[in-house]
């Protein structure tokens, strides 16, 4: 091998050498660990907050309607004409109070025909006891004969026939007769006038509607996979958003069947009496859209107050502190509350924080 060539392999391994002796730190300074400071502030004593994991809910919202559980839509129980209509749409009405007048002359003709006509089955009825006594005190006598006494019962057991049939005749009349007065069944709030003074009235033909407002309640259609978890009496959260309310209610209905087509199950809500005699008809009432949150299952949440925190431009950090020491770390959260704040990275449960880092 020529001298050249010894040369170049010398000085290849040479820089070789060189080479692996940079890449291993050979020309770093070496760094005295035992005296070096480690980054970030001292904690000197400031007060601390620690991660804490919560169990939250989860919430499912469904839509639906208020709606009245006690409301009536009132017809005729016969063909008349329309005498009187005493209310108007959104009147508030008592239980027996007098709505709608039907025509009702000849009805009382009837009754008081009938009323005539029981006063002359009482009279017959009275002749004959009468004759029935006197007939078997002669027999006794035996001024008689056994056959005119049969007779006398005979007469006696017609009479009291026909004092039962004036009686239900009369008791007919005067139900007939009370039919032409149309009267509220229960408190409540005329919804609906579908008629007016001289119209006829008919047999099944709406003529008014009503509703208790003390019996307003929500409806719902909810998820069939989700009725295991209702129960009666049961309370849930209900919202108006269109009126800025917010109620409690308490389930009081479930069907025991789910609807083929939409496979949900209706679900009804009660509010307190208490509740709906202070929010008067103007906030709530039939047909409202309402909406109600179940809890279906529970999470786990970091949880730190929103004073633990502070930004820098649109990034959000938090101090840790770790061995004495206070370094600044980026997180992402949501709200929870107006103080607290949901970690949603960048942290872990039990890591300790400078409560004011700022």
């Amino acid at each position: 091998m020529s001298i050249k060539k010894l040369s170049l392999v010398i000085v290849a391994f040479a820089g070789l050498g060189i080479l692996f002796f940079a890449i291993s730190g050979g020309f770093v300074a070496k760094l005295d660990t035992e005296n070096t400071t480690m980054p970030g502030e001292a904690l000197d004593g400031r007060e601390t907050v620690t991660v804490k994991a919560k169990k939250l809910p989860v919430w499912q919202t469904y839509t639906g309607s208020i709606v009245a559980d006690q409301q009536a839509t009132l017809s005729a129980r016969l063909t008349a004409q329309v005498a009187d209509v005493l209310v108007d749409v959104g009147d508030k009405v008592k239980a027996g109070d007098i709505l709608i007048r039907l025509d009702n002359l000849d009805l009382d003709a009837r009754v008081r025909q009938t009323e005539q006509a029981l006063a002359s089955a009482q009279a017959r009825l009275n002749i004959a006891r009468k004759d029935y006594e006197r007939t078997k005190s002669l027999l006794r006598k035996n001024l008689v004969a056994q056959s005119k006494l049969d007779e006398t019962l005979s007469t006696l057991q017609s009479a009291e026939a026909g004092f039962k049939q004036a009686e239900a005749s009369l008791e007919e009349a005067q139900a007939t007769y009370g039919y032409s007065i149309i009267a509220a069944p229960f408190d409540g709030v005329v919804t609906q006038k579908l008629v007016h003074k001289g119209a006829i009235a008919s047999p099944g033909v709406a003529m008014l509607s009503l509703y208790n407002p003390l019996t307003l309640m929500m409806e719902s259609y909810i998820a069939a996979s989700q009725r295991h978890l209702l129960q009666l009496g049961q309370q849930w959260p209900v919202t108006l958003p269109e009126q800025e309310l917010e109620l409690e209610g308490q389930i009081s209905e479930i069907t025991p069947a789910s609807d083929a087509g939409s496979r949900s199950v209706v679900v009804k809500l009660a509010f307190e009496r208490e509740v709906l005699l202070q929010t008067n008809e103007q906030q709530l009432y039939p047909g409202m859209f309402a909406r109600v949150s179940i809890q279906t299952d529970e999470y786990e949440a970091l949880i730190i107050p929103q004073s633990s925190t502070y930004r820098i431009g649109q990034l959000q950090y938090v101090k840790v502190v770790e061995d004495d020491r206070v370094v600044p770390r980026l997180i992402e959260t949501r709200p929870f509350d107006e103080r607290q704040l949901i970690i949603r990275k960048g942290s872990t449960a039990g890591t300790v924080l400078l409560a004011e880092p700022r």
